[in-house]
């Protein structure tokens, strides 16, 4: 178990070398994976799945191997693996004009092997097929009846009806593929950019509500609404530099952001209300270059970010924040927040001894929690260390645990 002592946002974690040999893949590991034949050039949107045509049913052991969709929008082409170590490049068809991308945007996929692509620069959405796994092939071309029509990103739902953000038309767009059917859903919405949908029939979903994240002014505001477009919160950052692009949705219905702005990673729960900020600019671990594409695998958690500089991995982990603690009477009164669900174990410790228990893996939700006890009457004046561990209760909860301590001045 890794125990991590917090100088920094452990909302995102870096998962052992043992379950991700590469976390952070360069343009040097793509030369090595296709040589001459592509380079890094204006990364974009990134979707994630477990498909089926590559899953082993008879084994568990290859539950968390997927399958990466990536944009390189200025050189018009998907990046994807079709293994742990192999890469593939959509490009279209050499004599097939139709087929080609012309600076996409957004890409969204699902297990069975769809995958639709923002494809702006032809002002239409894009439908490819991954056929078993291993080759994305062209389909068709759709687009709603809308001269202004430019789509930035778009998202899909368990039964087939994707959602497209029209920066341009100042609209979202909901496309019944089946029916090829186009409805403007929402109307009047400024410059909307990233967009994701967590679907209360997803089978990993924990909450039965559907909800919408929409990136809109530009990137300063994110919209939260029901899919009958009825607007349930909004957040806007603090900073005049945030400028937000892609957005991402976990398995308990929190939002994640790229602010390629302030290159970092913004994440709200579901009800619009802020819980961190992770990175800041930087090549290191826990640090991004003008962050775009984010997607999270919800049912393990697993985390994909695509930057100017590299593509990395993280698990969802969780952060110990505004941690306190006083007297209040005879009693002591412990607060703190976390920024994900978890197991909390709260000790009172003097000389490195534990003096006193008062929580042991007590299940905690993300956001503020607050509690009083009653002051032990064998309790004795002195300095004393409030030790909080905090071990995430999903995706990262085998290898990490946060860390924090407060100190406690106590006078009897």
């Amino acid at each position: 178990m890794l125990l991590i002592a917090q100088e920094y946002s452990t909302s995102l974690v870096i998962p052992p070398s043992a379950h991700a040999p590469l976390r952070k893949a360069t343009g040097t590991h793509l030369f090595m994976a296709v040589g001459f034949s592509t380079k890094v050039n204006n990364p974009q949107g990134t979707s994630v799945t477990k498909l089926i045509a590559q899953d082993d049913t008879t084994t568990k052991e290859d539950d968390d191997e997927l399958t990466v969709y990536g944009v390189n929008a200025n050189n018009n082409e998907i990046i994807y693996n079709t293994s742990l170590i192999n890469i593939e490049i959509y490009r279209g068809e050499a004599r097939r004009e139709v087929t080609h991308l012309k600076k996409p945007r957004g890409i969204a996929s699902n297990e069975y092997g769809d995958v639709y692509v923002a494809d702006m620069g032809n002002n239409r959405v894009v439908s490819l097929f991954n056929r078993k796994g291993e080759t994305l092939e062209y389909v068709r071309e759709s687009r709603p009846e809308s001269p202004d029509f430019s789509p930035f990103d778009l998202t899909t739902s368990t039964n087939g009806i994707v959602f497209v953000t029209d920066s341009l038309g100042a609209k979202v767009w909901r496309w019944d593929p089946t029916l090829e059917k186009w409805t403007s859903f929402i109307h009047l919405v400024e410059k909307p950019l990233g967009i994701v949908l967590y679907d209360k029939d997803d089978r990993w979903a924990y909450y039965n509500q559907s909800r919408l994240g929409i990136i809109t002014h530009d990137g300063r505001q994110v919209l939260i609404t029901d899919l009958s477009g009825r607007q349930i919160a909004e957040y806007k950052p603090q900073e005049k530099e945030s400028r937000f692009r892609y957005i991402a949705v976990d398995y308990y219905g929190n939002f994640y952001m790229t602010d390629a702005g302030l290159h970092q990673i913004v994440k709200i729960d579901r009800d619009g209300n802020f819980l961190d900020e992770i990175g800041g600019r930087g090549k290191d671990d826990y640090e991004f270059l003008s962050p775009q594409g984010i997607a999270i695998w919800k049912r393990f958690g697993q985390v994909c970010v695509a930057e100017s500089y590299a593509a990395q991995y993280y698990l969802i982990g969780t952060s110990i924040k505004e941690a306190a603690i006083r007297t209040v009477e005879d009693k002591i009164e412990i607060a703190l927040s976390l920024t994900e669900k978890a197991r909390v174990t709260l000790e009172l410790k003097q000389n490195e001894q534990v003096i006193h228990q008062f929580l042991d893996n007590w299940i905690i939700s993300q956001g503020q929690f607050s509690r009083q006890w009653v002051i032990p009457d064998s309790l004795a004046s002195g300095k004393y260390e409030l030790s909080i561990h905090a071990q995430p209760y999903y995706s990262s909860t085998k290898y990490f645990t946060a860390e924090k301590t407060v100190i406690w001045n106590y006078q009897k």
